[in-house]
């Protein structure tokens, strides 16, 4: 292993982990040192086997990006206590406190509650021009392509490809805001 890349070590210490086939998982920063490319593929792949086996993962991290992507659940810790435990966008909508809420970034906030909501689930009646964004996209990710192009609406596809709906910029900027 210590010819691999960091990504392929990292990998190879997952899988041994996993060969014991042990009921929880507790990974310290695992993506910590890897490049954007290979974290993200890393993260997917961890994702991927901890449906699969159905194995608990306890994922240390700092990242809150990471901790929203991958965790079901957050506990947010300071001096050792629990602040807050958590799904993700009940941390994102209300902060327990003060620490919480500077550490899930105010100004960040609306984009993250966004990454957790498929485009499908955002879908309006009507049509609109250009190419179809995938149903299973990220909210967030079609916002961005909403704005990159200047365009208030988009197509969205379910995954045969066939067209259930459009996205618009302001279907998803009320759904950026907590309830």
């Amino acid at each position: 292993p210590h010819e691999l890349s960091g990504g392929q070590q990292q990998r190879v210490g997952v899988a041994r982990a996993l060969a014991a086939e042990p009921n929880v998982l507790l990974m310290d920063e695992p993506f910590g040192a890897l490049d954007p490319i290979i974290r993200t593929k890393a993260q997917e792949d961890l994702l991927a086997i901890q449906k699969r086996f159905g194995t608990t993962v306890i994922l240390v991290t700092h990242d809150m990006e990471e901790a929203i992507h991958m965790g079901d659940r957050i506990a947010v810790m300071d001096a050792g206590k629990v602040l807050q435990y958590a799904k993700p966008a009940e941390i994102l909508a209300r902060p327990a406190n003060g620490f919480v809420e500077t550490l899930v970034g105010s100004s960040e906030r609306p984009f993250r509650l966004l990454s957790l909501g498929r485009a499908r689930d955002a879908v309006e009646p009507g049509g609109a021009e250009g190419e179809a964004i995938p149903g299973e996209a990220s909210q967030r990710d079609a916002l961005a392509e909403l704005l990159w192009t200047g365009r208030p609406a988009l197509p969205v596809k379910d995954g045969n490809g066939k067209l259930i709906g459009r996205i618009t910029v302001e279907g998803l900027v009320k759904r950026a805001r907590p309830a």
